[in-house]
């Protein structure tokens, strides 16, 4: 038999004015799941893809279609979600319809026996009329279309950002199984219930015992559609099709129908990881007609005593329990993990969200997710694998899913679950006004209730928000306080995932006040409003944007070109958006997509760079002009950074840095790599109050300069070099003091204290470097130990030449954590004075490629001077480990290498240095 599951697809464009002819009419091979824009990707190449969709017209429908074969019967569809205004067909008959691409789908079909056509149709989301009013208080200059407030559909299609591509098909997949009777016979007296599982959440109870909860429903019943807890329809709330109908219409379905004498045996057994030294509890329960809740569902509890717990990277294990549920319908198998998580109390001395996983206080790092696949929300499963564990490589703990975006796959979910990678998922709501109309609310209460359902099986998943700027964007709108927030992010979704029992922290939008935050945890917990709204008569104290309160999005270092100790002055708590610069891709990539080191100095290339650039809809500027302040702050200006405080010149300078784009491009990677180093390991440091910052964002979706710390492709590029080095489990960053002096700070997220040796070395202005100075450290568990690099010795020494007495003495400080054995767990050098220097001479860089025992490459780099952000230059398929990173004189630094590497790519190879000529890299020696 073939299945739905297994069906070669075809996608075709259904378009009157089309040529019949045409590729797209006669249908081109697509993937379930999967959208209109991979598929079109795939078949045609990345540059038609933009171009076919915008000759989309007010009748385009796009058609996925296959043929199975089958046994006939009654069969359960199922998916995550179909963008947007969509219809299932069976043997050419609508038999599902849906007007939300977040709408689950579960339908009961009966099929013919035999070959049997089915069919997906995306209808034009405007097809379908939306409400006039409640008309919207307040408007959002990144949204052009005002009835998208009312489409339950990803905006990220709508928005003026490179690469952004409309969300069409069926990305969360279409599967069918087929349905056993659940009639009653001979051996079995009493009809079955016909159960399924519908959800498995976990939580750690106050004995330290897990307790797993599977929630099962009656597959004569399907998932609730997202309006049916109210009469009629308006607009976007239009009643949708029945989703428990027939092919054929005199066949008659029941929903929720349970005699009153029917009953299931339902059989979980919750298996231990391998590495976990325990037996699998086993649980069999009797189900019957009486033990239903309100909505249908009936719940069985198993209890795991002594659980090992699952924790962020680097924090400890990520060990996941396989549960087996077995029902009249056959068997499924989730994994599952047991942590807790909670927020911090707060109080007029402790403001903002700070998170506790396991009762240990956490800093979460990382980045809000664009997707793998800048053509595909449905990415390809080991490409979403890859850009995780290129995030996570990168020091990442926590991954942001933002409200202008589409849900990801399970497959997503899952790599997080394995990565130690934590999750906030925003509920698909961005920057416009919520419309106030009860059947909107209605079904956006059921489409989060069955989020938080999916997800609650998830360990990873640790926060769930209301949304993208959803009580910001009044508030920059000017608009007055009483219209600042809605019941729909501060009461309809904290209800909806409290009434999913999913263990979260709840936020009602990001980002958000104090006041939001407990407002929030207030309707999760008790399903009810809390408080009054303010008078309007009543003047704010806070506003949500403000960095040290709720949860904030900080770009005071970044779009708006404060210095770097803004990131600490300011008291950032919680930051869900940060540090927003176009990245520059790394040389290799460069020249792959535009085919030249420099496409600003190339009139063919020059229009291609432009497009990739990150920006934001109406802005005079873009994220280029907010890379060039830091470039101009790090290396021409003087002024109040205290980076660049003691360079000269005091004035800007006329030429240098900036003649030539492959130059200025050197110069951008560089300031970056030192911006997200410093600005993250400020924010790490515990004498700082921030708790968590995400910066924008993980991969950019265009090629060129966007937001991502990794391009297009998914290759790091300087910025994840510098986060990458002050996020590590174990790092140690220098954070220069002024009049204080240098400390060293080394940290530790490991369960266990981490005993080690700091190592510093010191340049001196003339060429060479003074005895290494070893100091014996222990970290203590979770972490951190702060060392004065000027006070080591014994004396002190002006190594940052912060007083400014005589000439400077000292060119740079080198900081190495050693182990035991010998291996270098992490680094870092501070540059006295700043990262600039005039007329810096060639520091004689040097390099070759070295072999390990266990058969993995690393170039080792020397010089004869100091050398100023030293990187790889790597062929296609070879990814550097580290770089951007400064070689002290007669220094031997390893860079490891991995991905793909051959002969011809190793000769390939080079590695540069800022303001110098980059060399080859040369044969291992023998």
């Amino acid at each position: 038999m073939t299945g739905v599951r297994d069906a070669a697809w075809t996608l075709r464009r259904l378009d009157p004015s089309q040529d019949p002819g045409d590729a797209l009419a006669r249908g081109i091979p697509a993937r379930v799941p999967g959208t209109v824009s991979g598929a079109l990707r795939d078949a045609l190449g990345e540059d038609r893809v933009a171009t076919v969709l915008a000759t989309d017209g007010p009748d385009t429908v796009w058609e996925y279609r296959t043929r199975v074969t089958t046994a006939g019967g009654r069969h359960r569809f199922m998916s995550t979600g179909v963008a947007t205004v969509a219809q299932l067909l069976v043997a050419d008959r609508v038999v599902h319809e849906s007007h939300s691409a977040f709408a689950p789908w579960d339908v009961i079909v009966e099929l013919p026996s035999g070959p049997c056509e089915i069919a997906l149709r995306v209808l034009p989301t405007a097809s379908v009329s939306v409400p006039r009013k409640p008309r919207a208080r307040w408007l959002s200059p990144l949204v052009s279309d005002r009835s998208l407030r009312w489409r339950r559909t990803p905006l990220i299609g709508s928005i003026d950002w490179p690469g952004a591509l409309p969300v069409l098909g069926p990305w969360g997949g279409l599967r069918a199984v087929p349905l056993l009777s659940s009639a009653a016979d001979d051996d079995t007296p009493h009809p079955s219930l016909g159960l399924v599982p519908r959800a498995v959440r976990t939580r750690v109870g106050e004995d330290g015992s897990g307790v797993v909860t599977v929630e099962l429903g009656p597959t004569t019943g399907t998932t609730p559609d997202l309006y049916a807890d109210t009469a009629g329809s308006a607009g976007a709330a239009a009643e949708l099709a029945d989703v428990g109908c027939s092919a054929d219409p005199d066949v008659p379905v029941a929903r929720g129908a349970a005699v009153e004498h029917a009953r299931e045996t339902v059989h979980i057994t919750v298996e231990p990881p391998y590495e976990v030294d325990a037996q699998p509890v086993t649980a069999e329960r009797v189900v019957t007609a009486s033990d239903a809740t309100s909505r249908e569902t009936f719940t069985v509890d198993v209890t795991v005593p002594d659980p090992a717990m699952w924790w962020p990277h680097g924090m400890g294990e990520q060990p996941l329990y396989r549960v087996r549920v077995r029902t009249g319908q056959g068997e499924c198998t989730y994994a599952v993990g047991f942590r807790s998580v909670c927020a911090e109390p707060r109080d007029r001395d402790h403001r903002g969200l700070a998170l506790r996983i396991n009762d240990v206080p956490v800093f979460a790092r990382g980045a809000v997710w664009a997707g793998a696949d800048p053509f595909e929300v449905a990415a390809d499963p080991q490409r979403t694998r890859d850009v995780l564990e290129r995030l996570h490589a990168g020091g990442s703990t926590m991954i942001r899913v933002p409200g202008t975006a589409c849900y990801e796959t399970e497959d997503f979910h899952r790599a997080c679950d394995e990565l130690g990678l934590m999750v906030w998922q925003d509920v698909a709501l961005g920057p416009q006004d919520p419309p106030d109309d009860s059947e909107w609310r209605a079904g956006l209460r059921h489409e989060v209730r069955y989020l938080a359902s999916r997800l609650a099986s998830h360990p990873s998943t640790v926060v769930i928000s209301g949304g993208t700027e959803v009580i910001q964007a009044p508030v920059l709108a000017g608009r007055p306080a009483e219209q600042w927030r809605t019941d729909v992010v501060l009461r309809d979704v904290p209800r909806a995932v409290g009434e999913a029992d999913a263990d979260v922290v709840v936020v009602p939008s990001s980002p958000c006040s104090d006041a939001d935050l407990d407002a929030a945890q207030h309707a999760y917990e008790t399903g009810e409003a809390s408080g009054e709204r303010a008078a309007s008569s009543s003047v704010p104290t806070v506003a949500p944007t403000d960095a040290a309160d709720g949860v904030s999005h900080y770009f005071g270092v970044g779009a708006y070109g404060r210095p770097l100790e803004d990131a600490v002055t300011r008291g950032v708590r919680f930051a869900a958006e940060a540090l927003a610069f176009a990245v520059p891709p790394e040389p290799a990539a460069v020249r792959e997509q535009f085919g030249t080191d420099g496409p600003l100095d190339d009139g063919d290339s020059a229009d291609a760079w432009r497009a990739g650039v990150a920006h934001d809809p109406g802005a005079q500027w873009t994220f280029e002009d907010t890379t060039a302040i830091y470039v101009h702050r790090l290396f021409l200006d003087r002024d109040s950074d205290p980076d660049a405080g003691l360079a000269t010149p005091g004035q800007p300078a006329s030429d240098g840095a900036g003649t030539g784009h492959v130059e200025r491009l050197e110069y951008e990677r560089a300031a970056l790599a030192h911006v997200f180093q410093r600005t993250f390991a400020q924010w790490r440091s515990e004498e700082s109050p921030c708790r968590g910052a995400l910066v924008l964002s993980a991969l950019s979706m265009a090629a060129g300069p966007g937001w991502g710390v990794l391009d297009a492709s998914g290759r790091p590029t300087a910025a994840w070099y510098g986060m990458r080095r002050a996020c590590a489990p174990v790092a140690v960053s220098f954070l220069p003091a002024g009049g204080d002096g240098l400390p060293v700070h080394v940290w530790n997220d490991g369960p266990t204290p981490l005993m080690t040796t700091l190592r510093l070395t010191v340049a001196t202005v003339h060429g060479g470097c003074q005895q290494p100075l070893d100091i014996p450290v222990t970290v203590p568990a979770r972490g951190e130990t702060v060392i004065r690099a000027d006070l080591a010795d014994g004396t002190f020494r002006d190594l940052d030449h912060a007083y400014g007495f005589g000439e400077r003495e000292y060119d740079a400080v080198s900081a190495q954590l050693v182990n035991p054995s010998g291996r270098v767990l992490a680094r870092d050098v501070h540059l006295t004075g700043g990262p600039r220097r005039n007329d810096a001479p060639d520091p004689g860089l040097d390099a070759h490629w070295v072999r390990t025992e266990q058969g993995e490459w690393s170039v080792a780099v020397t010089a004869f001077g100091l050398a100023r952000f030293v990187a790889l230059d790597l062929p296609r398929g070879a990814v550097a480990e580290d770089g951007y990173v400064h070689v002290l004189p007669g220094e031997t630094v390893h860079v490891p290498v991995s991905g793909a590497l051959t002969d011809e790519g190793r000769a390939a190879a080079r590695v540069r240095a800022l303001s110098a000529p980059s060399v080859p890299v040369g044969a291992e020696p023998e």
